[in-house]
């Protein structure tokens, strides 16, 4: 899949709009999102993400992992362009939501991270009601993550 969901109705398999993250406190009404949130969710597996911290006129860059867990499941939706033909494209977003305490010393937002215990109801292609898709979009107990500093040179290619 690609990162950046690419809607349905897009000439093309590629978008101009910023879409690797999709905000859950307007998710529900997006032209781009309301629909996808309601049928199409995914778990996005990582070990850590990176964060930049504003110090001043200059940006740190943090690796936030969770503490006890080597994988975090992040609050995924995907979409399918041009379902069931040859050139049919798969991508997806990451959910964000406010930062926790534990984020809110880095940045303001952060990734929806899943628990354990909520894995099958946010999968479940059964659950529609945006009452009940919202509960899960909400931030993890500040307590299971940690974070280290890592080169300035983590973007560069």
């Amino acid at each position: 899949m690609k990162w950046g969901l690419i809607p349905e109705w897009s000439p093309a398999f590629s978008t101009k709009l910023s879409t690797f993250n999709a905000k859950s406190e307007t998710v529900f009404e997006s032209k781009l999102y309301r629909r996808v949130i309601l049928q199409r969710r995914c778990i996005v597996p990582i070990s850590g993400f990176i964060e930049w911290k504003k110090d001043g006129a200059t940006k740190r860059p943090f690796r936030i992992y969770e503490k006890v867990r080597p994988m975090i499941a992040l609050a995924g939706i995907w979409t399918s362009w041009h379902s069931g033909s040859p050139q049919e494209g798969r991508s997806f977003s990451i959910m964000t939501t406010a930062a926790n305490d534990f984020m809110s010393q880095i940045h303001d937002r952060m990734p929806v991270i899943l628990d354990p215990k909520d894995f099958d109801a946010w999968l479940d292609p059964e659950v529609h009601e945006p009452e009940e898709i919202a509960k899960l979009l909400q931030p993890c107990r500040p307590e299971l993550l940690d974070c280290c500093e890592v080169s300035t040179l983590v973007t560069s290619k």
